[in-house]
């Protein structure tokens, strides 16, 4: 082989290289997310399906919505970043707000079959007590196939009023 068949083999490699090197450097700072296909599952779909037609026109309904946007600490809480860590995580299924100023009312859990493990009822106790403590009313639904529309406007509205 000549020396120039060579240069020529020795540069395409380097170009290879070279494009290689950039083609990887992009797919590494490709971020890995992705979106979900829906926020709810199909149990929760079905439920919110029918919650938005029994509650009232002023009440909007929002769906996962995280304790750290629904509640919040008075600036001389002590232990404040411990007692932030343990809500960190968590989310309600359902809050039902005041349209206009989109106060809180009511939270909603919908239960299923999952709450009946230990840590899963040491969680929902916990829920309880933060919700109680905070003064926003829970109400927590069994999860089912289907939900009978008059049974659960009567159950929303009892939770609202009567608390």
């Amino acid at each position: 082989m000549d020396t120039l068949t060579l240069a020529l083999i020795a540069l395409a490699a380097a170009v290879l290289l070279v494009a290689l090197s950039a083609w990887l450097a992009a797919r590494a700072r490709r971020l890995p997310y992705r979106r979900v296909d829906s926020l709810l599952t199909d149990a929760e779909r079905s439920f919110y399906g029918v919650l938005v037609r029994v509650v009232d026109r002023d009440i909007a309904v929002f769906p996962k919505v995280r304790f750290a946007d629904l509640l919040w600490l008075p600036p001389n809480t002590g232990d404040r970043r411990a007692h932030l860590n343990r809500v960190a995580s968590k989310h309600i299924d359902f809050v039902l707000c005041h349209r206009r100023s989109l106060a809180p009312l009511l939270a909603i859990e919908l239960d299923d079959s999952s709450h009946r493990a230990r840590d899963r009822r040491r969680r929902d106790a916990f829920v309880d007590r933060v919700l109680r403590a905070a003064g926003l009313p829970l109400l927590r639904v069994p999860a089912r196939r289907s939900y009978a529309p008059a049974e659960l406007a009567e159950l929303v509205r009892r939770s609202l009023f009567d608390h």
